[in-house]
């Protein structure tokens, strides 16, 4: 497994959207779009966006089953790194759940902002139906931020 240093976030903004971000990318949806669709979920079982049944829901929702916690024979838990290298298949997408976080593996390598290898593996889903190119993840990586958006102005 490598580690790629990669964030969604439109604005490369370093904040607690990994719900998002690994979703989106799983996907290949734009942020913009899973937000809303999360956000709209939210708002059907009024708990915040980030709470694990919202995306389980979500991802339930797109047609993507959760996996069981992967254990070997001993009982013993993968790490991100182990279940990269030792059950990801190359051309396949993982979104993995780890304490209180949600990351993704493509192609067996993880794609996170920050290196969270060695962090047990909890609930997973497969996304088989969407792999990326090597083109794909280039343009992905080397993607540039947006322009800063005019403020709105909210009456309260």
């Amino acid at each position: 497994m490598e580690f790629v240093k990669y964030n969604a976030n439109p604005k490369k903004k370093k904040t607690g959207d990994c719900v998002i971000r690994a979703i989106c990318t799983g996907l290949k949806e734009s942020w913009e779009d899973t937000y809303k669709g999360m956000l709209d979920v939210a708002l059907d079982t009024y708990q915040a966006i980030s709470w694990n049944k919202n995306y389980e829901y979500y991802l339930k929702r797109k047609g993507y089953n959760k996996q069981k916690m992967p254990r070997r024979l001993d009982k013993t838990r993968y790490t991100v790194k182990e279940f990269a290298d030792e059950l990801a298949e190359p051309d396949a997408t993982y979104i993995l759940s780890v304490a209180n976080h949600l990351t993704l593996i493509i192609n067996k390598d993880l794609y996170d902002t920050w290196d969270c290898g060695r962090k047990s593996v909890g609930n997973y889903w497969t996304i088989y139906d969407r792999p990326y190119t090597k083109q794909e993840i280039k343009e992905m990586i080397e993607a540039e931020p947006i322009k800063k958006r005019k403020k709105r102005r909210v009456e309260l």
